[in-house]
């Protein structure tokens, strides 16, 4: 994937080689303030600094970093579609009742490129597809 980068900030990078994600960074030259702290229950939309040229017939999607999640933020806008040509965001939540600091350089969120299927949608009296697990919702397949 091609990138470019518009401001003061770290290449994305993989943890590992085998990393599926890109790890995306808050700029260095962002201001958040001495020692921000993102407030409870609140979310920041952050400037990545990045723009990328997504593959044809792709979406990078955002995920949490499970380290950052495990501290309460969690990702909120996730998708970047291949026609978008603009700056990616980063956009977090803190889901906590307790401030979280978060600094410019620091890992924030990870990016996986993902295939997308660009079907249609097609309007139907009936549908005719039968399966053993039919509407059964959340929890109809039992807990072991």
């Amino acid at each position: 994937m091609k990138i470019k980068k518009i401001k003061d900030v770290k290449t994305p990078t993989r943890g590992t080689s085998k990393s599926a994600g890109f790890d995306f960074y808050i700029p260095n030259d962002f201001n958040l303030g001495e020692n921000f702290n993102l407030l409870p229950q609140k979310s920041i939309n952050i400037p990545s600094g990045i723009i990328c040229e997504v593959p044809d017939g792709y979406a990078l999607v955002a995920f949490n970093k499970s380290g950052v999640a495990l501290k309460g933020l969690q990702v909120g806008a996730c998708v970047v579609d291949e026609d978008y040509t603009g700056e990616v965001h980063l956009h977090i939540i803190n889901t906590t009742e307790n401030n979280i600091n978060i600094q410019p350089g620091q890992k924030l969120v990870q990016f996986l490129l993902i295939p997308v299927l660009y079907d249609t949608i097609e309007v139907v009296d009936e549908l005719e597809r039968e399966t053993e697990r039919g509407s059964g919702g959340f929890g109809s397949t039992g807990l072991q």
